[in-house]
């Protein structure tokens, strides 16, 4: 079942793949999904390793190593995971190793390419493997690195995305201009290209396409929050975006997992730590960081009295925000 879109949208071609209700399977929820398979007897489903969220007890677990190097090359593990069905009723539940949506790929004798790890679980004739981009323009700039992962077959595949995941078939010479992280998957039909974001000021300034956030920035960024009698420019450099030109279906999405990092390492430099004590900084990212004698604790993060001040916050729900880490230790 798609999810209703405005028809302005329709008529762009464009649809958004949102929660499927199959005879075969099922994919619930509006984020973090699940994948529901129900299999016969003798049928198997193939899953990265800790894809698993429960299965029938006429499922029996197992792995694969077929391909493991062409797997491993595309990003994918060297061994997955196997559950077959022993009896009637079987089914399994999966849902994507990292935070994702679940994308189903009809494949039906094509050939896609993809970001790597794309691909977490398939049913029936399913081949990963990989592909290299010869093209040193495309391969550094347009995103999708110097290997990518390719998916072929004649059965089902399952890959996972983030945000709003969207289809859109392409006709022969039409290109869709694209935001590098954007893409999850194409035809191999289709062209795949870039294109500069624009004028040299555009590209220092606009923060669209590849290379968006350098840490040079975000450590201006930082000094411009602590000193904020200073106002200093904050450049996004971006040079490229994708194209993506016709005949074939492409697949879509409005956030990624590099971006995820990067808002992750940006927050954790603008916080006081590098990106590897994250978790040491509390926050939104858990812990409770040390705080000195005039600051306060809310939600985890460390405010001086300014700061508590400046965002409106009342000192009594820092009082009790501070009693939190005993309370959770008693239970």
């Amino acid at each position: 079942m798609a999810l209703a879109i405005p028809v302005s949208v329709r008529q762009l071609g464009l649809d958004v793949i949102a929660t499927h209700d199959t005879a075969k399977y099922e994919i619930v929820g509006t984020d973090m999904q699940m994948l529901r398979i129900h299999l016969d007897p003798g049928e198997k489903v193939t899953a990265e390793p800790g894809a698993m969220v429960y299965a029938h007890s006429a499922t029996k677990a197992g792995c694969n190593g077929d391909d493991c190097c062409a797997r491993c090359l595309s990003g994918s593990p060297c061994i997955m995971g196997t559950f077959e069905a022993t009896g009637p009723g079987a089914y399994v539940g999966l849902t994507p190793v990292r935070p994702a949506k679940v994308l189903p790929l009809n494949l039906n004798g094509r050939r896609f390419l993809g970001k790597d790890r794309a691909y977490f679980a398939s049913i029936g004739d399913v081949t990963v493997s990989y592909d290299v981009d010869t093209n040193p323009l495309t391969c550094c700039c347009g995103g999708q690195g110097l290997i990518r992962q390719v998916i072929k077959g004649d059965g089902m595949a399952f890959m996972g995305a983030m945000g709003v995941i969207t289809t859109k078939t392409l006709a022969a010479g039409e290109t869709l201009q694209v935001d590098t992280t954007s893409v999850v998957a194409w035809e191999d039909s289709v062209k795949f290209a870039v294109r500069r974001t624009g004028s040299f000021f555009t590209c220092c300034c606009a923060g669209e396409g590849t290379f968006q956030r350098p840490v040079a920035v975000t450590i201006f960024e930082r000094f411009d929050r602590e000193n904020e009698e200073k106002s200093l420019p904050t450049c996004l450099v971006g040079m490229f975006n994708t194209t993506l030109e016709g005949p074939g279906l492409v697949f879509l999405q409005s956030y990624s997992h590099g971006k995820f990092k990067q808002f992750a390492e940006i927050w954790a430099l603008q916080n006081g730590g590098g990106a590897g004590n994250v978790m040491s900084q509390g926050g939104a990212f858990g812990g409770a960081p040390s705080a000195a004698d005039d600051d306060v604790l809310i939600e985890g993060v460390a405010l001086s009295p300014d700061d508590v001040r400046r965002r409106g916050l009342p000192v009594v729900a820092a009082a009790a925000a501070a009693a939190a880490p005993m309370d959770r230790k008693g239970v």
